[in-house]
């Protein structure tokens, strides 16, 4: 029997995940400048909350709302929940189905139902707009971020850290384009040509009509040429956290299962890359879409005037405003789109067997690294807010690590903003204008270790996991601490985590747009507990290079 801190185990668990995150081999090489950022606790999600990634922004009428507006009555006769259910009925005009969301509800005169008029169908396909609209706000504020990597010992590796010195990401973008001068090159007619047709295989524009007010709004998305490169490069890169998981399953293995898996199934493993990875180039347009990158990249050494005034107009048609807030977004959207409700999550294990192999877990870059703080690893209890907690509470119990075991669901998914093209700061073409001297010395990245700037690093997925499943043997003392919790989660909203998970309870999540409310249902005993809901843990974040970095060479600006 070894009885641990939870902040022990909790260090190691993290030291396995990092690893099936980044780790890799001569089949899934090792990712160089990207490191995770852990939320602490995790944030709790509900798969509604993305309906708008496949539904779109534009609103129908949803059995709920049929349900809320006829009034009990309605309810009791069975009114709209054939119709709801999509079984052959026609559904209410303009209320189409959309892929992978939702089925709308039959509204015009369901069996046992309140016919409704057009205004009240038209108000209810309102209201679902509305309702996706701050959906999309919510996931744009949630990810326009940038991390904190300031300090060498900084707890970024293991702990949700933002950056408030510099503004948002979205914000940096905007500043970069404002103040910024290109190298002036004149293009010749059939290379803006190449370039304009190039830009139409990346990008789309869409029209959205906006309900309340009937206004149409332009939105850049991205074309389906780069939905399926994502797509795919989201397949592939889930066969390889796969691959990960199996292999480092096998090198810490506490039962013979672990072993024999690798060494009978490695090979469909591998295969299952390579596949994905055939697939990627074959169906993703893999080669397609990194020859255009390349080609404009190699345009912007000669000419940057031209892609820059797209690269704003870009910005431009993507920036949406919150109905609540007022507040403007800019349009973000993740890849796939229906990751919530997809049933290929990978299982991650860790058991007794994996304490043994993962006494020192540590975080780290290509380029510089720093161990996990155990100050935020433990099983702690809080009350109030996600970003200011009122009290802290800690378990300070042990754990017989003989019998502890933790499994959960895992999905990392691609962050995309058409609005945003990092190429363009990683060029030599362009600097910040020399003739300001408020912003001709600033940087987006020094290049130093660690690296420090307005944009040292940004977001490029987040990590999803669900179904988590925590057992721990017979402790009557965390019994006791979550029966405290619970209370807590009653009366004040309290809540509990253990590292960046959360552990069930309720929590204000704040952001520009003002604070949203969540809880996650969870059971719980004497030897563990259950969370089954989604939850937001960590975001994989990319290290960018020294920017600007001006080519010498260039003699005109503009």
């Amino acid at each position: 029997m070894a009885d641990m801190t939870p902040a022990v185990l909790s260090n190691m668990i993290m030291g396995k995940l990092y690893n099936v995150l980044t780790n890799g081999d001569e089949t899934v090489p090792k990712s160089d400048d990207n490191f995770f950022t852990w939320m602490t606790p995790g944030m709790p999600v509900d798969p509604a909350d993305f309906d708008f990634l496949t539904q779109g922004l534009t609103g129908v009428v949803r059995k709920q709302d049929l349900d809320t507006l006829r009034g009990p009555q309605a309810k009791a006769n069975g009114g709209g929940e054939k119709a709801a259910e999509g079984g052959g009925e026609k559904p209410a005009e303009g209320a189409k189905p959309a892929e992978g969301g939702e089925k709308p509800a039959e509204a015009a005169a369901p069996a046992g139902g309140v016919e409704l008029t057009a205004s009240e169908l038209d108000k209810l396909r309102a209201q679902d707009t509305a309702r996706l609209y701050m959906q999309a706000e919510s996931l744009a504020r949630l990810s326009d971020f940038v991390p904190d990597v300031s300090r060498i010992n900084n707890e970024q590796f293991a702990k949700f850290n933002v950056a408030n010195n510099e503004g948002s990401l979205s914000e940096i973008w905007e500043r970069v384009l404002r103040m910024s001068q290109v190298m002036e090159t004149p293009l010749d007619e059939a290379t803006k040509k190449k370039i304009e047709k190039f830009r139409g295989l990346l990008q789309v524009t869409k029209q959205k009509k906006n309900l309340l007010d009937e206004s149409i709004t332009e939105v850049k998305e991205a074309s389906p040429l780069v939905v399926a490169y994502n797509e795919k490069l989201a397949a592939y890169e889930a066969a390889a956290l796969e691959y990960n998981t199996r292999r480092i399953d096998a090198l810490t293995a506490s039962t013979p299962r672990a072993v024999h898996d690798w060494a009978i199934n490695a090979n469909i493993l591998r295969n299952k890359v390579k596949a994905a990875l055939a697939d990627w180039i074959a169906n993703g347009y893999k080669n397609d879409y990194e020859q255009i990158a390349a080609y404009l990249d190699q345009v912007q050494g000669r000419d940057l005037t031209l892609l820059k005034a797209q690269y704003k107009d870009d910005l431009a048609k993507a920036k949406l405003t919150g109905l609540s807030s007022g507040s403007d977004f800019f349009f973000t959207s993740l890849v796939p789109a229906s990751f919530a409700k997809a049933a290929g999550w990978t299982t991650f294990r860790f058991a007794s067997g994996d304490t043994r192999s993962s006494q020192n877990s540590s975080y780290s870059t290509s380029k510089w690294g720093a161990k996990a703080n155990a100050g935020f690893m433990g099983i702690f209890g809080a009350s109030a807010s996600h970003q200011q907690s009122k009290s802290r509470q800690e378990f300070h119990g042990k754990i017989d690590s003989e019998k502890f075991s933790l499994q959960f669901d895992i999905c990392q998914v691609q962050i995309v903003r058409p609005w945003l093209h990092v190429s363009f700061m990683k060029s030599k073409a362009w600097r910040f204008d020399q003739n300001n001297p408020d912003v001709k010395s600033e940087m987006i990245n020094d290049g130093a270790s660690p690296p420090k700037g307005m944009l040292p690093a940004y977001p490029t997925s987040m990590v999803f996991v669900r179904n988590l499943k925590l057992r721990m043997g017979k402790s009557k003392a965390f019994q006791d601490f979550m029966d405290e919790q619970k209370s807590k989660s009653t009366a004040a909203g309290g809540s509990a985590s253990f590292g960046p998970f959360s552990l069930g309870g309720g929590g204000s999540y704040s952001s520009a747009s003002g604070s949203k409310k969540k809880s996650s249902g969870y059971s719980y005993n004497s030897e563990g507990m259950d969370v089954p809901g989604m939850q937001v843990i960590g975001f994989k974040c990319n290290v960018m290079p020294k920017s600007p970095q001006p080519n010498p060479q260039i003699k005109e600006w503009v």
